[in-house]
């Protein structure tokens, strides 16, 4: 398990790191510079309140289903169609929520065609994950792959015409690329769904809810874990917009910042796709799962902090290379904002460690203590310092989440900490923390600076143990001879 986990997180990150890089920098944030920052920050608003009320749309079924069908997979034929049959009506009334949470909150009636699109786009990411967590739970881990950037890389199709095309690039508006995502989600479904082709799998044409009872059950605590986590992950660019003069243009200067996390997030995202069939199926065969966990925490703690401490110490240069035009507000916040990265990679493998276990009661019970947390936080916070207030939120409450989740597996799941793999991580920290300290070197270009801080990184993280490098080598010579 641990060397096929090696060899799909090698496919996965290489087709992530050709593909979504350049649709966030490239497509993503070129809309911003294009549209301003205070329109791509009602969008950006918009899209947090959508991703709030998704727990409707997916119930926990994504993360219920795959963990059900890793652990048996001739599940899927009677668990397929009664599942997609029962999101339809959760689209439904997932779209009618959402309509009148906007309303609720102040949103006018002029902005409700938005709302609605975007979470039309919401429902088609939902059918999508759901495909994939059948696709991943029979095993399929390429497929899978491929799914995870097909979107992104339709998306970089047809923005990159309406975006880089002279004629068009100067009526290009925010509802062009809204229809854009609909259309590269609706394309991307039909591909997944041509994946699972020859499974024997139908829609079904009733709906029972004495069959589906069970089923929704059994997938409440994913979804009230979704629910919490959407509620702590995207509470930030919402409450910036509504709880200031100028809202929208506040969370357009976040989101500058809040855009490099996510890209790092995504990244790291990945992992957990691959780690939670592979765990699931582990603790099911009641396997030992700390090789897994181990090589996991090795890899994404070595990634995240390399990347934060190199993003944090040329984040000025960062942020004015990017963007046209923006405030030392959007360089202050993303300085404290990418630290985050560190505790998000560390819940993606013990929160999944949990969730893969069945520990969702106990995860939940931190998750609704970790959302008053950061609610209390934005609230005070963000009148006081804007964006930079709901970075320093942020990343407070991905710390507590995080370092409960580590105590939390430790306390209920078969992992152990081990004295020799914890000396080359404190190490590794010591060391990387240190280099914050490094001058810099006027005679080089702060990019060549940046490059070379990253395979610095990389590299010691190698000599210590955390980048399994030799393995990857073997992998790669062994794919390359078959």
């Amino acid at each position: 398990m641990r060397r096929e986990f090696l060899l799909n997180i090698l496919f996965l990150l290489g087709i992530n790191l050709l593909i979504k890089p350049l649709y966030i920098f490239g497509i993503d944030l070129k809309v911003q510079n294009t549209l301003g920052t205070q329109t791509y920050g009602l969008f950006a608003a918009l899209f947090s309140l959508s991703y709030i009320l998704q727990i409707i749309n997916d119930a926990g079924l994504q993360q219920f289903n795959n963990q059900s069908i890793s652990q048996d997979r001739s599940l899927i034929r009677d668990q397929y169609p009664r599942l997609l049959g029962l999101k339809f009506w959760l689209a439904i009334i997932y779209l009618l929520a959402t309509v009148l949470f906007a309303l609720a909150i102040g949103y006018g009636w002029n902005v409700l065609p938005l709302v609605i699109h975007i979470a039309l786009n919401q429902v088609l990411l939902s059918w999508i994950l759901f495909q994939r967590s059948n696709i991943s739970g029979l095993g399929f881990y390429r497929k899978d792959s491929i799914l995870s950037v097909l979107d992104k890389l339709l998306m970089l199709a047809i923005c990159g015409i309406l975006l880089y095309h002279p004629d068009l690039h100067s009526r290009f508006t925010l509802s062009w690329f809204i229809w854009a995502q609909t259309a590269s989600f609706g394309l991307t479904l039909v591909v997944g769904r041509v994946f699972l082709r020859g499974h024997a799998l139908r829609i079904a044409r009733t709906f029972s809810w004495t069959t589906l009872r069970p089923l929704v059950i059994k997938s409440l605590p994913f979804a009230l874990a979704v629910l919490l986590m959407s509620a702590y992950t995207r509470m930030d660019t919402l409450l910036l917009e509504r709880l200031l003069p100028d809202g929208d243009h506040e969370a357009g200067i976040y989101y500058m910042a809040y855009r490099l996390l996510d890209a790092a997030n995504n990244m790291a995202l990945l992992f957990a796709g691959l780690l939670l069939p592979m765990l699931s199926q582990l603790l099911a065969k009641k396997e030992d799962v700390q090789p897994l966990v181990v090589l996991g925490t090795r890899l994404l703690l070595a990634g995240s902090l390399v990347a934060s401490v190199a993003v944090s110490r040329f984040a000025e240069p960062i942020i004015h290379g990017l963007y046209d035009s923006a405030p030392e507000e959007a360089v202050s916040a993303l300085r404290i904002l990418i630290w985050s990265f560190v505790p998000v990679s560390m819940m993606y493998v013990f929160g999944t460690l949990l969730t893969a276990g069945s520990r969702l009661g106990l995860m939940n019970k931190v998750l609704g203590i970790t959302v008053v947390i950061n609610l209390i936080l934005l609230w005070v916070l963000i009148p006081q310092q804007g964006a930079v207030g709901a970075a320093l939120a942020t990343l407070v409450t991905q710390c507590f989440v995080a370092g409960s989740m580590v105590m939390l597996a430790f306390r209920v799941m078969p992992v152990r900490v081990d004295r020799k793999e914890v000396i080359p991580i404190v190490l590794f920290v010591g060391l990387m923390m240190g280099s914050m300290l490094l001058p810099t070197v006027d005679r080089f270009s702060w990019l060549v600076q940046f490059g070379l801080y990253l395979l610095a990184g990389f590299g010691l993280a190698a000599i210590l143990g955390l980048l399994p490098a030799r393995n990857f080598l073997h992998l790669i010579r062994s794919r390359a001879r078959a």
